[in-house]
């Protein structure tokens, strides 16, 4: 019961402030980027994480989550419980799988490099002379 809303948690908190810190250094990066393909991936190894992160978590503090689930009578008092004594576990797990999905993210980053400029770079390329042919009178530069 623990896992799902965790989960879904440290996915959310992952993707978002993963996307801006890698969203940052794929800017600052000279070489091109398969942005689609690095999006994709990050998304599947945030997926990944958060489930690692909440699984483990719930692994670790399963003694303490457990004594304390005695004791609740309904739903939210074992719901807050659950939260109350697996809360360490929880944020040390969270911290450990977010600077291990930085790592990954660092390798995915580095495998979604383009080899070469894509249609789209090569148009915008103002290096390359325009061939005479293509320039029409609403070309503006």
């Amino acid at each position: 019961m623990l896992l799902i809303p965790v989960g879904i948690v440290w996915f959310v908190l992952y993707w978002i402030v993963g996307g801006i810190i890698f969203s940052i250094a794929a800017l600052f990066k000279v070489a091109k980027l398969r942005k689609a393909q690095f999006s994709c991936l990050f998304t599947l190894a945030s997926i990944g994480c958060a489930y690692g992160a909440s699984h483990t978590a719930y692994v670790f503090g399963r003694n303490e989550i457990q004594s304390c689930l005695v004791q609740a009578n309904d739903i939210f008092e074992q719901l807050a419980s659950v939260m109350a004594c697996g809360m360490l576990s929880i944020i040390v797990m969270g911290v450990i799988w977010f600077v291990g999905l930085l790592a990954l993210g660092s390798i995915l980053l580095f495998l979604s490099r383009a080899r070469n400029q894509s249609w789209v770079d090569e148009k915008l390329d103002e290096s390359k002379p325009e061939a005479i042919g293509k320039i029409n009178e609403f070309h503006v530069h």
